[in-house]
């Protein structure tokens, strides 16, 4: 760790919360400290927290005291995981069709409005606190902190980049941010040879120590730097997030930056949900924070997460469907932490496009854009020639114009002006054997 790190991880950053009146300080000190608790103390501590959070959501959540009533359910009869593992699951339509319903009386101002475009297809508004916000960001700083990157770290992020508009202020904000924190990103819905030879001068200049991207931009990264003959010196580690990591893309990285590859899985809805250390063996859950379940734990198959945030007292999800699926392990990590693991995910059914120039755009551009366009409550994009995207979608209500145009307008900014984008409400999106939609088709390589 690096002397600004040190300065900004012990004196600043704990500094600046304890003038806002906020915990993440805390809750950063009880997670470095709880990964290393026996399985059976992290399971109790888990209980806890998810009997607190149980009673809250009957007595403050007009939708769970109905839901749960209608399922011949009391709260009080839950004394067990078997227990709880009856209640039924809660849906993204759920979310989207009860969305007011669903929030409890904690006061409005100290909701955050967060979306996701969601994995499945669905997008999906919905309200945190600031309390569980303190609680995800310090479960996000302790997985990157096992592939040694710490806050302050200078690191290079293959990311997203806001869309639409956005105000001075806020752009400035995350100006200051970002610099504090040496963080350079690089927005990668558009990749050239171009872009990454501008991405390879730049990372000359800001020296990054650790990359954080998208898996698709980091391979897309990787495969230039190996055509070119070249790298990026003195990487300790790349972080992938949004999609699977296979080992073709552990092999690429480990070529082209002579560096290791930490999987991390996360979403809009949870933040970090699960990561790798440095052994390998499965994703540690953060299980101080969020209780993962599979659907059919004894199947013996791959069957979808639902997910329970313990600590969104401003609007509870209680074993939500988060669109993807995998296997949780019965292992215990070599490394000593007692934190369980998911042995596999699924993933996110996210396939790349290209334009007509020649750059390849990531499936993730599309839930990115379309997470905040309220009319849609289900997609699909298909891209039909270099000069045709179809987006098929399930609409709440008709599109207003000025969704229209910034659909129009973001994916002709991507694809070039004169790409035919014809956007067709259907009734249904049509799903794959494994019960997910695909979200997006491209062409292929």
């Amino acid at each position: 760790m690096t002397m600004f790190s040190r300065i900004l991880e012990s004196a600043l950053i704990p500094a600046y919360y304890r003038s806002k009146g906020r915990l993440y300080p805390k809750y950063r000190s009880l997670l470095e400290q709880s990964q290393w608790w026996s399985p059976e103390q992290i399971q109790q501590f888990q209980w806890r927290e998810l009997q607190r959070l149980l009673k809250h959501s009957v007595q403050t959540v007009p939708y769970y005291k109905k839901k749960y009533a209608a399922a011949g359910i009391d709260i009080r009869d839950i004394r067990t995981m078997g227990d709880f593992a009856k209640l039924p699951p809660l849906t993204r339509e759920e979310v989207n069709s009860h969305r007011e319903a669903l929030c409890s009386e904690v006061p409005t101002s100290k909701l955050i409005a967060h979306a996701t475009g969601g994995s499945s297809g669905t997008p999906t508004q919905f309200f945190i606190t600031v309390d569980s916000y303190d609680w995800r960001c310090a479960a996000s700083a302790r997985a990157y902190s096992w592939s040694g990157h710490r806050i302050g770290e200078r690191t290079l992020y293959l990311w997203g980049a806001p869309l639409g508009k956005v105000s001075r202020f806020g752009s400035a904000k995350m100006g200051v941010y970002r610099l504090l924190r040496r963080e350079f990103v690089v927005p990668t819905f558009t990749q050239t040879d171009d872009l990454w030879m501008q991405t390879l001068k730049d990372c000359v200049r800001f020296e990054p120590r650790f990359i954080v991207g998208y898996v698709s931009s980091i391979e897309e990264f990787a495969q230039f730097l190996l055509r070119k003959r070249t790298t990026v010196r003195g990487i300790r580690a790349v972080i992938a997030a949004a999609e699977p990591v296979y080992a073709r893309t552990r092999q690429l990285v480990a070529q082209a930056f002579a560096a290791p590859i930490f999987n991390a899985y996360g979403s809009r809805e949870f933040m970090s949900i699960a990561s790798e250390c440095d052994r390998q063996e499965g994703l540690h859950i953060h299980s101080e924070n969020l209780l993962v379940e599979t659907e059919f734990p004894s199947s013996g198959a791959p069957s979808e997460f639902l997910v329970t945030d313990l600590h969104n007292y401003g609007m509870p999800f209680i074993r939500y469907r988060i669109g993807d699926t995998g296997m949780l392990s019965d292992s215990v990590c070599p490394c000593g932490r007692g934190l369980p693991l998911i042995r596999s995910v699924e993933g996110r059914v996210l396939q790349t496009l290209r334009t007509r120039a020649g750059r390849v755009v990531p499936g993730e551009f599309f839930p990115h854009l379309l997470k905040d366009v309220e009319e849609i409550r289900e997609f699909q994009v298909q891209q039909m020639s270099l000069d045709e995207i179809v987006l098929s979608v399930v609409l709440s209500r008709p599109l207003s114009d000025g969704s229209k145009t910034l659909i129009h307008h973001e994916i002709a900014k991507v694809f070039g002006s004169d790409i035919r984008i014809p956007i067709r409400p259907v009734h249904n999106i049509p799903r794959r054997p494994s019960g997910k939609r695909i979200v997006t088709a491209g062409l292929g390589r």
